[in-house]
């Protein structure tokens, strides 16, 4: 698994707070999307979260684009970074100060944004929590949500919607065929569904759906 040791302590701690603050949800390291990977994601039934973690090593670079990539294919886009990345110098009037500084928040614009070590919850940014305003996020791309599968998954959704498809038929045209025949709803569920099955190097054991009789 890839990543420095700075990063690898941030990740295991994100793991088991995700688990403790999505219940039911499989946790991935490492997943594909689009032209970036995002270092964990936590996926139920019905939402794809995903997390890309900025350690004290690491540089800010490539952020903006990891967050556009994510943002465009989850339900949640959460950036956890060191606090070194943060302002933490005290307002005037000496009050605590911990928010992300300019580097760090021109790059996560539409992203949730957490400071490692976990901050008490006094401080305005920084502090762990899952966003309270979710609902009000809009929905994933579908073409983007769907490309998080590989084709033998997206073949086994064709079929379960009775969608025609073989073998032959191109990623591009399963993509197309299925958002233009499934519902948003559908679609969201069999990525995750396929997430939640998949073997992956290193991700919580696999979760199988049970098929209702």
């Amino acid at each position: 698994m890839s990543g420095s040791p700075a990063e690898r302590e941030i990740r295991d701690y994100a793991a088991v707070r995700l688990r403790q603050m999505i219940p039911g949800a499989r946790i991935i390291h490492e997943l594909v999307v689009g032209g970036c990977r995002a270092d964990l994601a936590a996926v139920t039934e019905e939402r794809v979260t995903l997390v890309e973690i900025k350690s004290e090593r690491d540089t800010l670079k490539r952020l903006p684009e990891q967050v556009r990539q994510f943002s465009r294919a989850a339900h949640e886009v959460i950036v956890i970074a060191h606090a070194r990345w943060f302002d933490t110098t005290p307002y005037d009037n000496g009050t605590p100060r911990f928010v992300p500084g300019k580097e760090l928040a021109d790059g996560v614009k539409t992203a949730c944004v957490w400071g490692y070590p976990e901050i008490a919850d006094r401080y305005p940014h920084g502090a762990w929590s899952m966003q309270k305003w979710w609902s009000a996020r809009p929905e994933p791309h579908a073409a983007r949500l769907l490309e998080l599968c590989w084709k033998a998954e997206l073949l086994a959704e064709c079929s379960r919607y009775r969608i025609a498809a073989s073998s032959r038929t191109a990623m591009m045209t399963l993509i197309r065929d299925m958002a233009w025949h499934m519902t948003g709803a559908e679609i969201t569920r069999a990525v995750c569904r396929q997430l939640r099955m998949r073997e992956f190097p290193e991700a919580d054991a696999p979760i199988v759906e049970r098929i209702a009789a």
